[in-house]
């Protein structure tokens, strides 16, 4: 089992920051490898809400285990789901007003413990990755994928690879 955390200040307030992390169906923009992620069960987002996520090479259905807003969100695998990940996000108020994303990871690959110990190095950057995407989105509004794809907030669009984009 790999374990880690991870944490991001973002300069938005808890509550945007948290709704926009609740809705796991935006995963996608500010996840590259995250294709699409769907909303199984009907009404409001909680605890038991299922998703279904649909990732480059794989794909699993999840539940969210923790909700308690604007605090902590937290979501694991179904049953039998590969791999088996159990991801909670808990925010803070920052002094100036901002969030701090605590993001923390138990993930097994069902990989042998020295693959998944040799890979976790890998996991953690590309988490980082990510995690600096999704602040650069919320925070400016727009953010290029490590694909390529420009993801702009204010539509929730994906544009092609533009040349306009601000590194």
């Amino acid at each position: 089992m790999i374990r880690f955390e991870q944490a991001i200040d973002i300069d938005r307030p808890v509550d945007e920051v948290f709704a926009y992390l609740a809705d796991f169906t935006n995963i996608p923009t500010w996840n590259y490898y995250v294709q699409q992620v769907r909303q199984l069960t009907s009404g409001p987002v909680g605890v038991g809400t299922v998703y279904d996520q649909i990732r480059r090479t794989d794909h699993q259905c999840f539940q969210i285990t923790a909700h308690d807003r604007p605090r902590t969100v937290a979501v694991s695998t179904l049953p039998g789901e590969r791999p088996v990940f159990h991801r909670r996000l808990d925010l803070q108020t920052t002094v100036g007003g901002g969030s701090l994303v605590h993001d923390g990871w138990q993930l097994d690959t069902g990989q042998p413990q020295l693959i998944q110990r040799v890979a976790t190095t890998r996991i953690k950057a590309a988490v980082a990755d990510n995690l600096a995407l999704l602040k650069r989105l919320l925070e400016h509004g727009r953010t290029r994928l490590q694909d390529g794809r420009v993801i702009n907030l204010d539509t929730a669009t994906t544009a092609g690879d533009r040349n306009d984009f601000p590194d």
